[in-house]
């Protein structure tokens, strides 16, 4: 049980090192040492080891205020390293490899509209953009991003976005069967977008609730800095909170669903609901930007549907508020592309409803991230919560 504690404390010692020198490029083994408390014979050999398996650099002596001998400077390998991400998205994926050092090197998009079998059609892209663009890379995991709920133990993956062809929810170990050959992590989209945040955005807060708005509506909470119940998507359904216990029936078996009122697949039956005349040809999806220039034109029927949107949106968030008292409230996704004036009708309609004390505490923003920050906050999530640099079994696999 000893050697077997000391096994846990050196792999340990060794990933915060590895982590370390990845968000301090050009640290020294005197910093490291001192920033994780350990002695520099220890983090010297830790460091050692590292460059022998190829995952860091020396990359010689650096610029230093120090008297005496100048330090090395670390970096980590990210030329021969990277993690594999595919974001299943509806009618596509998107696959990308991105080097630890989290770039992101080279992405495709693959097209899964007209395929009948989704998880064979992923399988058929991956294996082509592993043998295509991988090359020599050292592949340290796969990440596979996914619009829906990871229930592990139910072995499904639970999502109203996804088309089900028929069969029900997908299976895990069907696509785990279809993504083999590395350790595998499935992950919700909107908590590695809210992870993403939390890592690489410029939140200073403690506690944030991150709102993914898309074809769907989801919900990701850091609180203390970090990511309630991981990245399974099991922590919340925002967008199936109801808003109209009468409303409109959703395929979760709810009424009235969130989602379903400020969802962009709920534009078609709103438009017409609020008698929104839109000027695009009718095989077209009516998209968030459509409303935005609408209602920005001064159309009346497109500003009533944006005001409705945002105070449906702002009844869920006050009860969100009230539950959990964020700092932050951080909106993502296509959504943001309704604009500043629907952030300003957001706002003004919080400000009338709610707990009034925890209303006035909480500031309400769009993310400053780019879209791509979902394949760098999966990639990142998998290295510091599930890569060990030992006993990494190819037919291992991770749920959120």
């Amino acid at each position: 049980m000893k050697k077997y504690n000391q096994v846990l404390i050196k792999d340990k010692n060794k990933k915060q090192i590895y982590q370390l020198i990845e968000d301090i490029p050009g640290v020294s083994r005197v910093q490291l040492a001192e920033a994780l408390g350990l002695s520099k014979t220890t983090v010297s050999a830790l460091v050692d080891e590292l460059m022998q398996e190829g995952f860091v650099l020396d990359e010689g002596a650096a610029a230093s205020s120090r008297q005496g001998r100048k330090p090395n400077s670390l970096v980590v390998n990210s030329q021969d390293n990277g993690v594999v991400v595919i974001n299943w998205r509806k009618d596509n994926a998107d696959i990308s490899l991105v080097n630890s050092s989290m770039e992101i090197t080279e992405s495709r998009e693959y097209d899964l509209k007209e395929k009948r079998e989704r998880l064979k059609a992923i399988e058929e892209a991956f294996l082509e953009f592993v043998g295509e663009i991988c090359g020599e890379i050292h592949i340290m995991g796969v990440c596979v991003i996914v619009p829906g709920m990871i229930d592990e133990k139910g072995d499904q993956i639970i999502s109203v976005v996804l088309p089900d062809e028929g069969r029900g929810n997908y299976r895990i170990s069907d696509l785990r069967k279809a993504v083999s050959g590395y350790p595998l992590a499935i992950l919700n989209d909107t908590a590695c977008f809210a992870y993403a945040e939390n890592v690489f955005g410029k939140l200073d807060a403690e506690s944030c609730i991150y709102i993914n708005i898309n074809d769907g509506v989801g919900a990701a909470i850091i609180h203390d800095g970090h990511l309630l119940s991981g990245a399974s998507g099991m922590a919340t359904q925002f967008g199936h909170f109801s808003v109209d216990r009468n409303g409109y029936c959703c395929a979760c078996g709810n009424r009235g669903c969130l989602e379903n009122q400020i969802g962009e697949l709920a534009l078609p039956r709103q438009f017409e609901a609020f008698g929104v005349v839109c000027k695009k040809d009718p095989s077209e999806k009516l998209l968030f930007k459509d409303l935005a220039a609408l209602a920005g034109e001064g159309d009346p029927a497109a500003v009533k549907l944006m005001d409705s949107m945002a105070e449906d949106f702002a009844y869920a968030l006050c009860n969100a508020i009230t539950l959990f008292h964020p700092e932050v409230i951080i909106i993502g996704g296509i959504g943001r592309k309704l604009g500043d004036g629907f952030l300003e009708r957001l706002r003004e309609k919080m400000g009338c409803m709610g707990f009034r004390q925890f209303m006035s505490d909480v500031k309400v923003a769009y993310t400053e991230l780019k879209e791509t920050s979902v394949v760098l906050g999966a990639a990142r999530y998998y290295i510091s919560h599930y890569y060990r640099f030992r006993d990494m079994d190819p037919d291992q696999y991770f749920c959120g």
